[in-house]
C-alpha cells in the first residue's frame, strides 16, 4: 500500500540519498523506496531506510512522488528510461526529473539562467539525451530541474 507522502528514488545514488535524508526530515512516517539497475547498494539502502527494488520489476502500485536522479551514462535509452520511470507515477503530487545545465548555450563559463537560450537539437548527442528525457517528463505533467555543478544551484523550468 502506498500512502500519500510515499516517495520513489529512481537512481538512489549521491543526489537521491540526500533527497531521502531530506524527505524524511520533512514526511515523517512515510516509506521511501529506490530503484536500482544493480543490486550493490541495496544493503546500505536498507540501513539508511529505503527500500530497494531493481528496474524492470513489475511494480505493482504507482507513488505520488517519484524523483528521477539516475544519470545518463549508464543507459543506452536514456530517454526510453525516463518515459517508463513516468508510468511509476500517479499523477498527483509530483514527477521531478533531475537534469543537468548542459542544455543551456552558455559554454564560456558566464552567468546563465532559464532564459538563457538551449542547444539545438543535432549539435551534442549529450545535450540531445538530455532534451529528449526533458522532454519526456514534460509530457508526462512532470517537473524538470535542471542542477549546476554539484547540486548547488538549480532552476525549475516547469511548475511542480
Amino acid at each position: 500500500m502506498v500512502g500519500a507522502d510515499d516517495l520513489l528514488i529512481v537512481g538512489p545514488g549521491v543526489l537521491g540519498r540526500i533527497v531521502a535524508e531530506q524527505w524524511r526530515k520533512e514526511h515523517p512516517g512515510s516509506q521511501i523506496y529506490g530503484q536500482t539497475r544493480t543490486s550493490d547498494h541495496h544493503d546500505e539502502l536498507i540501513q539508511m531506510g529505503i527500500s530497494p527494488s531493481l528496474k524492470g520489476m513489475q511494480v505493482t502500485h504507482k507513488f505520488p512522488y517519484v524523483i528521477y536522479c539516475a544519470p545518463p551514462y549508464q543507459s543506452p535509452d536514456y530517454p526510453g528510461d525516463v518515459r517508463e520511470a513516468t508510468l511509476n507515477w500517479n499523477g498527483e503530487g509530483s514527477f521531478v526529473f533531475t537534469s543537468s545545465s548542459a542544455p543551456y548555450d552558455c559554454s564560456d563559463n558566464g552567468p546563465c539562467d532559464e532564459d538563457t537560450p538551449v542547444v539545438p537539437i543535432g549539435r551534442s548527442p549529450r545535450t540531445d539525451t538530455l532534451l529528449k528525457a526533458e522532454k519526456e517528463v514534460l509530457e508526462a505533467g512532470g517537473c524538470v530541474v535542471r542542477l549546476a555543478g554539484l547540486y548547488i544551484s538549480f532552476w525549475i523550468l516547469s511548475n511542480c
